[in-house]
């Protein structure tokens, strides 16, 4: 996936998406931790590429990287 807007952008989008949690600045990419409660699932962004890549327990993140890519692709 890419995203090749701005981090202020992405935090919007993912909000959208009901994605909690807080963002951490990791050198070359920042990452979303999310706060659900109940997995273990990060977003990593690196802004230079706008790679995107959604990582965590796969029960968890397949239906949240689907609703992610058709976001991704509305706003194109």
């Amino acid at each position: 996936m890419e995203f090749k807007g701005t981090l202020a952008e992405l935090q919007d989008l993912v909000r959208t998406l009901g994605c909690e949690g807080h963002w951490v600045h990791e050198g070359a990419f920042e990452m979303l931790v999310i706060e659900d409660g109940e997995s273990n699932l990060r977003l990593n962004w690196w802004p230079g590429s706008g790679a995107l890549r959604l990582v965590g327990d796969p029960a968890q993140r397949l239906g949240l990287e689907r609703r992610l890519r058709e976001a991704l692709a509305a706003r194109s």
